[in-house]
C-alpha cells in the first residue's frame, strides 16, 4: 500500500478525506495534521509516499509547505486540495500529481488514487534501474496547465505560437485560442527550453515553428510575422541569436 499524510485544518473535511483513501485499499494514511509545523515535523519522520495539502490553513500556507517538501531527501508526491481552484497553475507549476477541489466526489477521489499508483510505479521502475534518483525532474512533460472559465485545460506545447506579457498579465497563443497564465514569463520559458522556442524580447517567448516572416523594421531592427498575422518585435539584444537560429 502506498503511504500518505493529510495536512488539513478542517476536521470534517480531513475525516471524509481519510475515509475515501481507506475505501480504496491502495492507501494507508500514516498521519496527519491541521497545520505547517507539526506536517513538516511529522512528515520529515515518517516519510509518506504522498501528502494531501490543502492551501488555505489556518496555520500557515501550503504552497509554501509544498516548496519545502520539494527539498526533502525522499520527497513525496504532492495532491492538493482545496476549495479553491485560483491556484492551480502554480500547484503543477510545483510538481503536484493532482489537485481536487472540495467538496470531495468518490469517482474523483478514485481517479486521483489511480494516478498516484501509476507515478508511484514509474518511480520504483526508475529508482530500481539506477538510471535516475528521481522521477519527477526527469519528465519532459509536453503540456502547459491553464486556466479558463474555472477549468483546467492541458495546451499542447507544439500548438502554442508564442507566449507574451500583456498589462503585466502573461499569455499564451495558441493557433485557436489565448489563455491567461499565472506565471512569470522566465518561469515559462524554463518550461519550453526542451522545445522549438526562443527568446526574443524580454517581453516574449516565440514558437520558431509558427514563424511566417521576418519583417524588416527601423534602425536595424526585426518583426516577426506568425500565420494569424501578429507581430512580435524582436529586441536589439536578441538579433544575433534569433539570425543564428533562423538563419539569416
Amino acid at each position: 500500500m502506498i503511504t500518505a499524510y493529510l495536512v488539513e485544518d478542517e476536521i470534517f473535511a480531513r475525516e471524509d478525506l481519510n475515509d475515501l483513501l481507506c475505501q480504496s485499499n491502495k492507501i494507508e494514511v500514516i498521519g496527519e495534521a491541521d497545520g505547517i509545523q507539526k506536517a513538516i515535523w511529522e512528515i520529515h519522520q515518517l516519510e509518506p509516499e504522498v501528502v494531501f495539502l490543502d492551501i488555505h490553513l489556518a496555520k500557515g500556507n501550503g504552497i509554501e509547505l509544498a516548496k519545502q517538501l520539494r527539498t526533502l531527501k525522499k520527497p513525496p508526491f504532492v495532491v492538493f486540495v482545496t476549495a479553491f481552484d485560483k491556484y492551480a497553475v502554480k500547484a503543477f507549476s510545483l510538481d503536484a500529481v493532482d489537485y481536487i477541489l472540495k467538496p470531495f466526489d468518490e469517482e474523483r477521489i478514485e481517479q486521483t488514487i489511480e494516478k498516484i499508483v501509476k507515478w508511484n510505479q514509474l518511480k520504483k521502475e526508475e529508482d530500481q534501474s539506477h538510471d535516475v534518483k528521481e522521477i519527477k525532474p526527469n519528465i519532459t512533460i509536453s503540456k502547459l496547465a491553464v486556466v479558463k472559465d474555472e477549468r483546467i485545460l492541458l495546451v499542447d506545447i507544439h500548438n502554442i505560437m508564442y507566449v507574451g506579457t500583456e498589462n503585466r498579465q502573461v499569455f499564451i497563443k495558441t493557433l485557436n485560442d489565448k489563455y491567461l497564465i499565472d506565471s512569470h514569463l522566465y518561469e515559462i520559458e524554463q518550461k519550453l527550453e526542451n522545445f522549438s522556442f526562443l527568446r526574443v524580447h524580454r517581453g516574449y517567448i516565440i514558437n520558431l515553428e509558427y514563424v511566417n516572416e521576418i519583417e524588416q523594421w527601423f534602425s536595424g531592427t526585426y518583426n516577426i510575422v506568425f500565420c494569424d498575422g501578429y507581430k512580435v518585435p524582436v529586441s536589439r539584444s536578441y538579433i544575433k541569436t534569433v539570425r543564428k537560429h533562423l538563419d539569416f
